[in-house]
């Protein structure tokens, strides 16, 4: 697996800090052999995601497909932050929901570029975000709201800076 170092030296500090505090949350609700495993898998999709787009290898409906993905990513995040900001707002369905959605434009978009074992992948970087760990996320007594308050900001300046 990539080291933080290695990470680190291709991603911005926001984006790596929101991996870093995304390892944490993975690994204290499901280990850190699973927790491990996401990153790695994260990591690939991305990496591969971003390779094909470099290269310009997606075709004018794929392009369009991509686009409908940033703007789903968008507003997800968006949501999210607007769920953290007003207490007990959160719709823990409708945010599943639009993750999965997520994913099945990755997948639509890749289905003619990457093997099945990508396919996996995709779908273990999008199965995390269910219902049950989002109420987990917003549950304003919960162990997690800590963590949540360090990850907003760092998706608020994300989505500023147009890189969600």
């Amino acid at each position: 697996m990539a080291t933080k170092k290695t990470v680190k030296a291709v991603i911005d500090d926001e984006t790596f800090l929101l991996i870093d505090e995304l390892t944490g949350l993975v690994k204290e609700l499901k280990g850190d052999k699973a927790s491990e495993k996401y990153i790695k898998d994260l990591i690939k999709v991305v990496v591969k995601v971003g390779l094909l787009m470099k290269n310009e290898q997606f075709n004018q409906d794929e392009v369009a497909i991509s686009q409908g993905f940033r703007q789903k990513l968008h507003t997800i995040c968006m949501t999210f932050i607007s769920f953290y900001e007003v207490p007990f707002s959160h719709d823990s369905s409708f945010l599943a929901k639009g993750v999965k959605d997520a994913g099945d434009l990755i997948h639509k978009l890749t289905h003619r570029h990457l093997t099945e074992k990508s396919q996996k992948r995709i779908n273990h970087v999008f199965g995390l975000f269910t219902e049950e760990m989002f109420e987990v996320l917003f549950n304003p007594d919960g162990p997690q709201k800590e963590r949540l308050g360090r990850m907003v900001p760092l998706i608020a300046k994300l989505v500023d800076d147009e890189k969600l």
